[in-house]
């Protein structure tokens, strides 16, 4: 197999969340090719995880089919790969491929493959994967710097409704402007303590959407707001923070005005660790919290999440050929285990 061949046709299959179906025709043909049993797991209408290798393997190499938008054309230097999927998670599939290609013409065959749809949004694949998929340990690939994750933060995802009285602005006393309310909550939202954990550091905050109001000399009749939390800690607790804050002033419940959707919520997972290998911590949310059940998760592959999502995306060339050893050393251990 040529692994940066296999990343550059990767990368030029566009697979944002909801159109993966490109990239899964695309590994489906590969892994056939490599001799493996491919199956399709139906996620949605038009959208599917593929599945590869034996039942209950020892080793199940996973990762994501989908990337955030926009989609990012491919180009290439010396060092690097560039595109939208370079690091997240295009260019690790292709390593996980090449180490596959590698552990095969060894003899060793006690390995599969998962490869699933919707990583960035909702995590409808792995939720999938989850009720059919075993193995004994999954190596999932996520930009993490060619070092063993043993922590990542989980994740609470909250959409925000608040109703108001509309009235012109000239008289506010006659209404009640949803916008107000709103910040008023999520200036308590921001100074709120939501914890720290010895081991992923502090939580963080983060309110990525508002919207709301119809006219500058109205009050607004509604306005919303989604909110994220990286979580840290015990994910009860941060709940109850974070409804405090939609409290009425002074009091001790809900503001009837003002409604709560989790849209997300993802506890921060336990890690495997593989002796000989650098680690680290990583603040992003996986897959993993949704697939309990495949196996015993180690978070592992080249790139750094710090080009992911963004309008520079890459990927070293030379990180990759590091993780195709690593990936082999890695199912090498994982598969003596017993």
């Amino acid at each position: 197999m040529d692994l940066f061949q296999i990343a550059r046709d990767l990368i030029s299959r566009e697979s944002t969340t909801g159109h993966e179906e490109p990239v899964a025709a695309y590994l489906e043909e590969a892994l056939t090719r490599m001799g493996l049993a491919v199956q399709s797991q139906p996620v949605s209408k038009g959208r599917r995880n593929i599945l590869a290798g034996p039942e209950r393997p020892s080793v199940i190499f996973c990762t994501h089919m989908d990337t955030v938008p926009p989609y990012l054309p491919l180009s290439e230097d010396d060092r690097f790969l560039h595109g939208r999927g370079a690091c997240d998670t295009k260019g690790i599939i292709a390593c996980m491929l090449e180490c596959g290609s590698r552990l095969l013409a060894e003899g060793k065959r006690d390995f599969g493959y998962l490869f699933v749809v919707g990583e960035e949004v909702d995590n409808a694949g792995a939720k999938a994967a989850n009720r059919i998929v075993r193995g004994k340990y999954l190596i999932v690939g996520e930009p993490t710097e060619n070092k063993v994750a043993v922590g990542h933060k989980g994740v609470l995802g909250v959409r925000v409704k608040v109703k108001g009285i509309p009235c012109h602005s000239a008289y506010p006393d006659q209404g009640d402007s949803a916008v107000h309310r709103l910040l008023f909550c999520l200036s308590r939202l921001l100074s709120a303590d939501f914890g720290r954990s010895d081991l992923l550091g502090p939580f963080t905050v983060n309110i990525g959407q508002i919207h709301g109001g119809v006219a500058p000399n109205v009050l607004a009749p509604s306005a919303e707001a989604t909110v994220t939390v990286r979580v840290v800690g015990d994910m009860p607790r941060v709940e109850r923070t974070l409804e405090q804050c939609f409290h009425e002033p002074q009091g001790s419940s809900l503001d009837p005005r003002i409604e709560l959707e989790t849209y997300t919520r993802m506890v921060p997972p336990p890690l495997e660790r593989v002796e000989g290998f650098p680690e680290t911590i990583v603040s992003f949310g996986t897959d993993i919290p949704f697939l309990a059940d495949v196996g015993k998760p180690i978070l592992f592959g080249p790139g750094s999440i710090l080009d992911a999502h963004t309008s520079q995306e890459k990927i070293a060339k030379k990180a990759m050929l590091e993780a195709v050893e690593a990936y082999g050393v890695m199912a090498r251990k994982l598969m003596s285990r017993g």
